[in-house]
């Protein structure tokens, strides 16, 4: 707890309280948002909801279907509270965003059938529309640092608030399996502003841009908690033999922290950069929109978007397994379709720096005390 802060002899308000010219609400309405949601719930659901601020499980946000998530399902709350839930993550997001996380849960009922002949009657155990793990790190209230998470099958929301006042938004994964089936493409304007910047680059630049003929089976790094200085993708997916590669090409796939693979945007012609921009934008307009321009500042201020480079693997038409990432000190952005022929996709937003606010947590413990009582 911080030390009490008092109004100055003169009446005015101490400047850490004045009203900053760029402050937002929110953090207010996530805040409140949740705050319904948790008073909606039941005792023990409380119980099994929340965890500490600080546990370690914030940090594990693996999407795929695993056997003893801690959270509280979907699938347990009544209608009211699932009401809420939704609330919850709208508030949290763009609404274009979550359109697509609604997309991501309702694909698993296609999913289900798509797999009844594979896996028969245990299909439904895993296949689960409502089978979405909600968990709070941290009670919500009001000035207070807390956040909370939504994962499964394909999805995994990551929203943390600090002291009341800023968000981070990371990482934020989307998936589908199938990628495209009848009205279903939930990824398609992401994988097609890649397409569009990719077919403008000249024969040099694609050279340049394309860092291998294969992609990986999945993210480069992978879903680790903290992205470190290297990474290197695993041969396959998990549970998955249909995509495997090479320690060569894993080589040749390798994310390097200060030394990003591929073309830089500053080198793009205005028309490039206009495709660039626009793929950008897809995955930093996922957060809600009064945090667009404090995710762009932070580019801005870690080298600006000039900085950030793309990178492409694996084939060059959507039929062909291909991945793409976009890559500088505070965006990492991967996009990954190799597996099914090319039918089954991730893409995640992700912030070397601060993945779960750790930057923000850092600075916040930085600027206020926290030794006096």
């Amino acid at each position: 707890m911080t030390a009490p802060r008092h109004r100055s002899p003169n009446g005015a308000l101490p400047a850490a309280h004045r009203p900053r010219l760029d402050g937002s609400f929110d953090a207010t309405a996530i805040t409140f948002a949740a705050m319904g949601l948790f008073d909606a719930l039941a005792a023990d659901q409380r119980e099994r909801v929340l965890l500490p601020a600080a546990d370690p499980a914030r940090t594990h946000w693996n999407f795929l279907p695993e056997s003893g998530r801690h959270g509280l399902p979907f699938g347990e709350l009544d209608r009211h509270q699932e009401v809420l839930a939704h609330r919850l993550i709208a508030e949290s997001m763009s609404l274009p965003a979550y359109a697509r996380v609604v997309q991501v849960m309702t694909n698993e009922h296609v999913l289900r059938e798509l797999n009844l002949p594979v896996f028969g009657h245990i299909a439904p155990t895993f296949r689960d529309a409502r089978g979405y793990f909600l968990t709070f790190f941290g009670r919500p209230q009001p000035d207070a640092t807390w956040g909370w998470r939504l994962v499964g099958h394909h999805l995994s929301l990551n929203i943390t608030v600090v002291d009341g006042d800023v968000v981070s938004a990371t990482p934020f994964l989307l998936g589908a399996e199938p990628a495209r089936f009848g009205p279903f493409r939930i990824l398609g304007e992401e994988e097609d502003a890649a397409f569009a910047l990719l077919d403008s680059l000249t024969g040099p630049q694609r050279r340049t841009a394309i860092i291998h003929s294969r992609p990986p089976a999945d993210f480069v790094t992978r879903t680790v908690a903290t992205v470190g200085e290297v990474e290197y993708p695993d041969h396959h997916g998990v549970g998955r033999r249909d995509a495997m590669i090479t320690d060569e090409d894993r080589r040749a796939l390798a994310y390097f922290r200060d030394h990003p693979r591929g073309i830089r945007a500053g080198d793009l012609s205005p028309a490039q950069r206009g495709h660039f921009d626009a793929l950008l934008a897809h995955f930093v307009e996922r957060a809600r929109p009064g945090l667009v321009g404090f995710e762009m500042d932070r580019i801005a201020a870690a080298g600006g978007v000039g900085d950030l480079h793309f990178a492409w693997a694996g084939g060059t038409s959507v039929d062909r397994p291909h991945y793409f990432r976009v890559q500088g000190p505070t965006t990492l952005i991967e996009f990954d379709n190799a597996e099914d022929d090319a039918n089954h996709v991730h893409s995640v937003w992700r912030d070397p720096s601060n993945d779960f606010g750790a930057d923000l947590l850092i600075r916040h413990h930085l600027d206020h005390d926290h030794t006096q009582h």
